[in-house]
């Protein structure tokens, strides 16, 4: 556990340095959020992660340590497969989204992930596939009356 965090808060700080250097200074924006510029109020955000993400790396490294494990080891591809699907799962559908309108793909989305995670049974298709996709309809067309799904 202590080698998902160290990599974990490693990740974190090359991220929030990314921010930090490149990502505030030229997308940050003008204007006010909360009466404050919004580059600071994100460099603030960016300053607290880059600040936890690295005392979860030294003290994961310190356990580590201490309990004489190494700080890297093989991967089968099964794991690495078992934590990267749910993040290509979603990336489809958000391609599929640029291309059709969201009622015409939520229902494939949940239907189909209720079918990789077992579910067999049809009114529980019907009814978890069906919902969402009526309440978001109801939602932007009735109610926000922008109509674009």
């Amino acid at each position: 556990m202590m080698r998902i965090n160290f990599w974990s808060g490693l990740a974190a700080t090359v991220f929030s340095v990314l921010l930090l250097t490149w990502v505030i200074p030229q997308y940050g924006g003008g204007g006010f959020s909360f009466g404050l510029p919004p580059q600071l109020v994100a460099s603030i955000g960016a300053w607290v992660i880059l600040l936890f993400a690295g005392l979860l790396v030294v003290t994961s490294l310190i356990h580590m340590k201490k309990a004489k494990e190494p700080v890297i080891v093989g991967v089968s591809l099964a794991e690495l497969w078992h934590h990267v699907w749910p993040f290509l799962y979603v990336l489809i559908f958000i391609c599929l989204a640029i291309f059709f309108p969201l009622t015409w793909i939520a229902p494939f989305l949940i239907g189909f992930l209720l079918f990789i995670l077992g579910e067999r049974r049809w009114t529980i298709y019907l009814i978890c596939t069906g919902l969402p996709t009526l309440g978001l309809y109801i939602l932007t067309v009735y109610l926000m009356r922008i109509g674009v799904v």
